[in-house]
This record gives C-alpha cells, structure tokens and sequence, in this order.
C-alpha cells in the first residue's frame, strides 16, 4: 500500500499523501465530530515527513509513527517536481519556523508543518478536522504546563521520544503505551489494544479501550474545496 508505483510517482508527477495517526482511543468517538488527537505526515517519493520536538523535520517510513495508531492516507494531490525541489522546500521549511527547537504542541506542532508542506508542494491546505483540537486549545494554551508544550508525543526515534523529553509519564502524558504487533498501514495485520493514552499528572484525556477499536484504515481522495 505505501510507497508502491515506485514511490507513489506517475509519468509526469509525483502524487502526495497526508496519513494520519490517532494519539488516543477518544478518536473513536471524537473522529466522527470532526475533531481528535492527531499526528501526521506527508507522504512523497517513497518517504514520510514529520515534525518533533528535539528532532524538527524528521523522514520516516510511510505509515509508521511510533507511538500512535495509523488511521488513514488521504491522497492530497500531486506534485510536480522531483526530489532535488521536494529537499529545497524541506530544507526552506526547516529554517523559516520548522527548525529543531520550534516545536509548540499547540501552535506549531507536526500537523502544521503537514499543512506547511501541503501547502508548499500543491498550494493546497490539510482538512480542517486534522489540527482543529489545537485550534481550539490555543484559546487555553495558559493553562498547560510549559513541558507538556514543548514535547512531541510522535518523534524520530524508534521508541518515540525526544532527545531530553518523554512522550511517557516523565514528559507529563503517555501515548498509546504498550506493544503492537503487525503492520500500521492501512488496517492489515493484528495490534493489541492499547493500554493508555494521554496520562498526566492529576489529569487523564481518553482512557483505556480495552476493545481497541478500528482503526479505519484505506485511502481516500481528498476533494476541492
């Protein structure tokens, strides 16, 4: 399913996919409203792009985010260019607001960067249910602790954590803690339930589905707007 037709390309251009993870059970029933907890990446020339804390852009294997649960590839379009272009507008990006030390889980977090990228390869946006938690939790961004902020729950490393930071219990939260087993793409395979999400201190944001749920993988056209 990722990276096939030699890395997503077609004669002449090459076509970009937004995937997108859950950071929480709660998406089961958030995801319906329009709303959720979410990582994502591009997709392009074979290649996913994210953005962490500690780590800034980082390029990892389409469909695999350590600690959070693959829910859809939705293909945004196609891109025009080739790879010499596609690490110009990466590197771009990473030295106008995207560098190692920018990451905000609020207001500059890897779904803004998506939505950077997007914009930057095909003039096109994200779909607005992607960051619109963090929208709206701007309005209360004094409220949260400043480590919280700072952390990515999704990074480069295998484990999923930053350099100096956590996206277990010492970082202030967990993201779906406990293994997984099988693939993360599309829906194929087997994964064990996950055993918490979003753990804090004195605070607990979605619980323990001990069913799991569907992670509602496939692909799916993102349409004109």
């Amino acid at each position: 399913m990722f990276g096939g037709n030699g890395g997503g390309r077609t004669r002449h251009q090459t076509k970009v996919h937004l995937n997108l993870y859950d950071l929480s059970p709660a998406n089961d029933c958030l995801y319906p409203l329009g709303v959720g907890l979410h990582h994502s990446g591009i997709e392009i020339m074979g290649s996913e792009y994210s953005f962490a804390s500690g780590g800034g852009i980082f390029e990892s294997s389409p469909g695999e985010a350590p600690g959070a649960k693959f829910r859809e590839r939705i293909e945004l379009g196609s891109y025009d260019g080739g790879s010499a272009e596609l690490t110009t507008v990466v590197d771009r990006l990473r030295s106008h607001g995207f560098g190692a030390d920018d990451y905000h889980l609020i207001r500059k977090n890897c779904n803004h960067f998506a939505n950077a990228l997007a914009w930057a390869l095909l003039r096109k946006p994200l779909p607005p249910h992607v960051n619109r938690l963090a929208d709206v939790a701007n309005c209360f961004v004094w409220m949260l602790p400043r480590k919280l902020l700072e952390d990515s729950p999704v990074g480069p490393n295998g484990d999923g954590r930053q350099q100096g930071s956590s996206s277990g219990a010492a970082g202030g939260y967990q993201v779906f803690g406990g293994s997984r087993g099988g693939s993360s793409g599309g829906g194929g395979g087997s994964a064990s339930a996950p055993t918490a999400a979003f753990i804090g201190r004195g605070a607990r944001l979605g619980g323990a589905d001990a069913n799991g749920g569907s992670n509602g993988g496939g692909t799916r056209r993102l349409s004109r707007g």
